[in-house]
Parts: structure tokens; sequence; C-alpha cells
């Protein structure tokens, strides 16, 4: 069985950033990260610039 990656973790793991490293850079806590990657949490608009800014994104490459 094959899992898809949200694009929020696969723009993540490109970067080669672990969720604890992206907490220290974007000072968004591990685990709200988690949790916006799972799905269960919809990102604040200034979470989205900021973690699209991280991973060299767009926002709406990141939130369809």
């Amino acid at each position: 069985m094959t899992s898809k990656l949200n694009p929020l973790k696969l723009a993540r793991l490109e970067q080669g950033l672990s969720q604890w490293a992206v907490a220290r850079e974007t000072g968004i806590h591990q685990s709200t990260i988690s949790l916006y990657e799972q799905g269960y949490k919809d990102p604040k608009p200034e979470h989205k610039e900021t973690l699209a800014k991280l991973y060299g994104k767009k926002v709406e490459e990141l939130w369809k």
C-alpha cells in the first residue's frame, strides 16, 4: 500500500528538513507543523506564507 504525501510534507522533505528544524527556523511549533502536514489543521495565512518561503514554493503549490 502506498500513501500519497501531502504537498507540504513533500516540500519539507525535498529541503531535507525535519519538523523540528522547520520549527526552529519559523517559530511555528513542531506539533502545529505536524497537524498542518496531516491536514488536521488549516494554517494561518501568515504561516502559509512563512512555510512557502522557507520551502521555496508558492502558497498555491502547497495548499490547493
